[in-house]
């Protein structure tokens, strides 16, 4: 069995904490709006509580075990409208990681529904709404494949960006301040809630208290920028070590589909 936490914890933890992007050593993939209360503003920097790290730990640990993972994510942002104006967006991805070379990703958005297929040599991107594909050839691993797609395309797949097998460890380094802030419930299910903050912004998690540590729900607060702002996303329909078929990775071009280049934003 290939571990597959060397690939989704990449994932996670760049969706997590992309806005360190300019400044991270690593690229790292997620309620309360914590400032409302100024519970994190008032925190003493630099604490690190322990029941928090074991429960981040466990998380890892878990992922470290897979072989491949699947699951749904529900996602909505705040995206600048106009100057002081921020608008919600909402989208939904079905994800499926198998490493430690493939997956598919099938992204849902106002206006779009686009499909990510990786095989291991190759990215294939479709447009669903306009009937268009590319393809492209990718490095021969989950990892360097997904910060390829960032770094030349600009593309970020879903919160496709907790899953890294030094989590912990790299968020304690960002996070000045990291707390258990007790369990709660999320659909009648237990989960273990965690805040973390920085100058920069505060994070929450919802993790399942289930034995798998799987995490359930996150929020992001972005206090960067002349106004706060959230990126929010739900988890459902996780899938452990699943067999998924090859040809789920493959792609055959629909009756009609044009193929364009897949030009490099830069």
């Amino acid at each position: 069995m290939i571990p597959i936490v060397y690939s989704f914890c990449y994932i996670y933890l760049s969706f997590l904490i992309k806005f360190y992007r300019g400044f991270m050593i690593k690229k790292i993939c997620l309620g309360v709006f914590l400032i409302l209360s100024g519970h994190f503003a008032q925190a003493q920097k630099g604490k690190m509580d322990t029941t928090a790290l074991m429960i981040l730990d466990k998380m890892s640990g878990m992922f470290g075990d897979l072989s491949s993972v699947g699951f749904t994510s529900e996602i909505s942002r705040d995206v600048a409208y106009a100057e002081g104006f921020f608008i919600k967006e909402f989208s939904s991805s079905k994800v499926k990681f198998v490493g430690p070379d493939k997956f598919s990703v099938r992204v849902s958005g106002e206006e779009k529904e686009d499909l990510y297929n990786y095989n291991g040599s190759q990215v294939i991107y479709y447009s669903f709404a306009n009937n268009i594909y590319t393809v492209a050839d990718a490095p021969n691993n989950l990892i360097e494949t997904i910060d390829w797609l960032y770094q030349d395309f600009g593309v970020e797949l879903t919160t496709a960006d907790l899953f890294y097998p030094t989590f912990s460890k790299d968020f304690v380094e960002e996070m000045d301040y990291i707390e258990f802030l007790g369990v709660t419930h999320i659909k009648g299910d237990r989960v273990f809630h965690i805040g973390a903050a920085n100058e920069h912004a505060t994070i929450q998690l919802w993790i399942a208290d289930d034995g798998y540590y799987l995490p359930r729900k996150t929020l992001i607060t972005y206090l960067d920028g002349a106004q706060s702002y959230q990126h929010e996303t739900d988890f459902s329909d996780w899938e452990v070590n699943n067999v998924y078929p090859e040809a789920m990775f493959e792609f055959l071009p629909p009756p009609g589909a044009k193929q364009i280049t897949w030009i490099k934003k830069d």
